[in-house]
């Protein structure tokens, strides 16, 4: 059985044809179970390992094993492990085991600009990048397949890391630059994708503008957050998985236990918005929030168009 590496993975993978394939197994019937996390030291909650298994009827299902170190990165390793496996559903056969660290940047970037072809406003032209971690250059790539950017700014709080960032666009025909007012950078961003490992709330809802799409896919467990528990209270919000956010998305959670929102304030799932043909965007000045946690099926299709890909070529 081949090992499908993260370098192959990266060069099988078109971001307009994963979306298209994430939209579609969406549109099919499938079964999530929600997912399970284990502490890896029990009286330790900071190392966690999650299984995510995902089902659907075209003819394949997987699971992910995933490992969470959030101290991995001060000794020079990734904070993210994992591994995929694809099997075929009528026979349990094993069709493919994948990097499933690539895997998870793949899906997370495909999700965020699918959320943002429905939520962000047609015409956004600048993206605010909160981070400097390995997911930035996935999710410039994903929302430009999705709105014409012009204009990406990246915030971090290392100026060094920062800088690396636009250098490596130098040549490019976006114009990336480094901003050193978060504030100020809010409150010019249509667009606003957040990936950060932040303990601490730190994007203010008031810095927001009015017309804003905050994309909020870091802080995946009760104790993180990125988004101040107001924030929430301003726009539209809409999840990946509603059962899981609601146990797992630490800022989303927090502003509920506050009485900023409640859980029916939360319009939709990622699985509504596709499948609904009506949906549509109201042009009109509002903020809109996607919060991500991350969902197996997003996975599975990711897994299977690396399946088809190479099955056909």
């Amino acid at each position: 059985m081949e090992f499908i590496s993260a370098e192959k993975i990266k060069k099988i993978i078109k971001i307009k044809g994963l979306i298209n394939e994430i939209e579609n197994i969406y549109r099919s019937d499938s079964f999530v179970p929600l997912r399970q996390v284990y502490n890896i030291i029990p009286q330790n909650n900071a190392a966690q390992m999650m299984v995510m298994p995902a089902f659907s009827i075209d003819g394949y299902y997987g699971v992910k094993l995933l490992n969470v170190f959030p101290n991995n990165p001060l000794v020079g390793l990734p904070r993210v492990k994992a591994l995929y496996v694809l099997y075929e559903q009528k026979n349990g056969e094993i069709k493919l085991i994948l990097d499933g660290t690539e895997i998870t940047k793949q899906r997370t970037a495909a999700m965020s600009a699918i959320a943002s072809k429905f939520l962000s406003k047609i015409d956004s032209k600048t993206l605010l990048v909160i981070g400097t971690g390995a997911l930035v250059s996935y999710m410039i790539n994903a929302h430009c397949s999705v709105r014409s950017i012009d204009n990406v700014l990246i915030w971090g709080r290392n100026i060094n890391k920062v800088k690396n960032i636009v250098k490596i666009y130098k040549n490019s025909n976006l114009n990336v630059s480094a901003i050193d007012s978060l504030q100020e950078a809010c409150g010019i961003a249509d667009i606003i994708t957040s990936v950060t490992s932040a303990k601490k709330e730190f994007i203010k809802g008031s810095w927001l503008n009015n017309s804003a799409h905050i994309d909020l896919l870091g802080a995946h467990t009760r104790d993180m957050a990125e988004l101040d528990p107001y924030g929430f209270s301003l726009g539209e919000i809409y999840v990946d998985d509603k059962e899981a956010a609601l146990i797992e998305a630490g800022d989303l959670m927090q502003s509920i236990k506050l009485g900023y929102i409640s859980k029916n304030d939360i319009k939709a799932d990622i699985k509504q918005l596709i499948i609904s043909n009506d949906f549509k965007r109201d042009e009109k000045d509002k903020v809109t929030i996607y919060k991500s946690v991350g969902h197996a099926l997003s996975d599975l299709a990711t897994a299977n168009y690396i399946y088809k890909v190479l099955n056909l070529s």
